[in-house]
């Protein structure tokens, strides 16, 4: 039997039905009745199935044209497939299946290629929505494995209208494109997997193909791309993959300046164009944070590899320093140099580079508050005032001068000063705890500047420089009792809880070592407040020391434990000496 056009018509005829109403009228459909398009046009498709079963019938199973009919077959099937499970229902996996045995015969052949490739890709994709990433990877690697092989042999894939026409009706170059989006589909997914799988290195490989290739054949959504882009960055940047991360933001920053442009600005419906400005805002901001975490990983990064330079390991051997990894794959066509002219991609070495990096990043959380207020998004306008803080903070390792260190690290304190001040504890507590023993360790490390000061003064101190050293060893402490208060631990006793795990026991047990310093450095003349912070110090000491008994803290706290001891064995003696000046006074 020869199949012709009109043999072919009514299944054609069922078929571009069906998916008018999957593209167009199921965006129509109500609330209440959300797959009644995609129901429909199930049933046109099981009426196109019907009348490719009898045609099939009919055929030499060995001849071209049977090829050609079963790969329609095997379309038709995998499209009643994605729509079961779209819709939820079970025998997904079995009509996928199903199409994939009806064209095994056929593998390799031109007719078959596009649709083999997206019934594996299907199959990848349900694997991995189920949590079977393994299996997910063999579909999607059979997938690419026979689209390398056509590429390599040069083979000419057809569409599904190509199918229903003769060859004289193919489309040119419709066919390659489609494998091409299939193939761009297939990258995506396994980019999932891998990361499912833990292979990091290879899922970020995978979306930066993924990404390019979206670029290559203009297939991306503006919004959807320049986020896929901004989140890949954040893999590299903590791996010192400075210009490759770079590159990524400023190819998500240029992105959505493009959908501004191209798309925000055309849109005429005052409506319509109002929520697609707010989607940019919120975007842009997101965006804003991912740079300002670039930026932060270089002052971090770069202070650790200042202060890690000279000193030797365990070994004696002084380290080699870190370097950025240059190397890179770049986008083609974007034209990203006044993105990526903006901040650096190397690590600092001087406060005017720090300074430089700062600023940059200050800058994009400032505009990210614009969107993130305190009235409308309460925790991210916190977590923005945090990655500030960190800014002064880093900023301030690279300042050699005192006075200016210390006005660094009272900007950072007030930004944290924020937090505790708009949030409510409770329902915040997280964050109100990050930012308390922020807070205890950032007018920590300004008593350690006073201090300082303290030491090169050849005159007896001010009142006012001793007032200044108590009042900051007393909001230091104040922040950290609040934040061991916020584990229901008693101050009187500072019993720990036995729910509290490893991780949390660690901040803790810091914060009982720092209140314990920070008690012993308060200047008085009064004896008996003298005797009081001497106590509280031994206090805090030994319970830090009772509590490092356990095995999992031990190796945490070598270096502390060491004047821990050596301070509970000094300080009875202080508080007896004390006590005995008070008797004899």
């Amino acid at each position: 039997m020869k199949v012709t056009k009109e043999n072919l018509s009514d299944i054609r005829e069922d078929y571009e039905k069906a998916h008018r109403y999957i593209d167009e009228e199921s965006k129509n459909d109500p609330p209440t009745e959300p797959f009644r398009s995609h129901y429909t046009a199930r049933d046109l498709l099981n009426s196109a199935l019907r009348k490719v079963k009898t045609l099939s019938e009919a055929l030499d199973q060995d001849s071209e044209v049977a090829t050609t009919v079963r790969c329609i077959h095997a379309n038709i099937l995998k499209d009643i497939g994605k729509i079961t499970i779209f819709v939820e229902e079970p025998r997904g996996e079995v009509l996928l299946k199903e199409a994939l045995e009806l064209i095994e015969k056929d593998s390799g052949k031109e007719p078959t290629i596009n649709v083999h490739i997206e019934i594996l890709n299907q199959l990848g994709i349900m694997a991995c929505n189920l949590s079977n990433f393994a299996e997910s990877k063999q579909y999607l690697d059979q997938a690419k494995d026979i689209y390398c092989e056509t590429k390599e042999l040069d083979r000419q894939p057809l569409t599904m209208a190509d199918l229903f026409g003769t060859k004289e009706e193919v489309e040119k170059g419709k066919g390659l494109k489609l494998l091409e989006s299939n193939h761009t589909l297939t990258l995506y997914y396994l980019a999932q997997v891998f990361g499912f799988l833990d292979n990091l290195a290879d899922s970020a490989r995978y979306c930066h193909m993924t990404l390019r290739r979206q670029l290559e054949y203009n297939e991306f959504e503006h919004v959807d791309w320049a986020l896929n882009a901004a989140t890949l960055s954040q893999f590299y940047f903590p791996k010192n993959h400075l210009s490759q991360a770079r590159h990524l933001l400023a190819a998500s920053t240029f992105m959505l300046n493009r959908y501004e442009t191209e798309v925000v600005e055309k849109i005429t419906n005052a409506a319509e164009r109002a929520e697609k400005e707010e989607t940019l805002r919120y975007r842009m901001a997101d965006v804003g944070r991912c740079w300002a975490k670039y930026g932060l990983h270089i002052l971090c990064a770069s202070k650790e590899r200042l202060s890690a330079d000279d000193e030797p390991n365990e070994h004696g051997e002084i380290a080699a320093p870190l370097t950025p990894v240059k190397k890179m794959d770049r986008f083609v066509g974007l034209d990203l140099a006044a993105y990526e002219g903006q901040v650096t991609d190397e690590f600092c070495l001087t406060f005017d580079d720090a300074k430089l990096v700062m600023l940059n990043s200050l800058s994009w959380l400032n505009k990210a508050k614009e969107y993130y207020t305190k009235e409308t998004e309460a925790s991210q306008y916190a977590k923005i005032l945090q990655d500030v803080a960190s800014l002064y903070k880093h900023l301030a390792f690279f300042e050699e001068d005192d006075g200016n260190q210390c006005k660094l690290f009272k900007r950072g304190a007030d930004q944290l000063e924020e937090i505790v001040e708009i949030l409510n504890a409770t329902y915040y507590q997280t964050i109100c705890r990050e930012a308390w023993y922020e807070l205890g360790l950032t007018y920590s490390n300004m008593l350690n500047v006073k201090l300082s000061q303290l030491d090169e003064m050849q005159d007896r101190p001010t009142p006012h420089a001793l007032n200044k050293i108590n009042h900051l060893s007393e909001k230091s402490i104040r922040n950290f009792k609040k934040f061991i208060e916020s584990y229901k631990i008693e101050l009187d006793t500072l019993e720990l809880p036995e729910t509290i795990d490893a991780d949390e026991m660690q901040p803790i047990l810091y914060a009982f070592f720092h209140i314990g310093r920070l008690y012993y450095r308060i200047i008085t003349p009064d004896k008996r407040l003298k005797l009081q912070n001497t106590e509280n110090s031994l206090f805090y000491y030994s319970r830090f020391v009772e509590c490092c008994q356990d095995e999992r803290m031990r190796p945490l706290f070598a270096q502390e434990l060491g004047v821990c001891k050596e301070m509970i064995s000094l300080l009875p003696l202080k508080v007896e000496k004390l006590k005995n000046e008070m008797a004899e006074g």
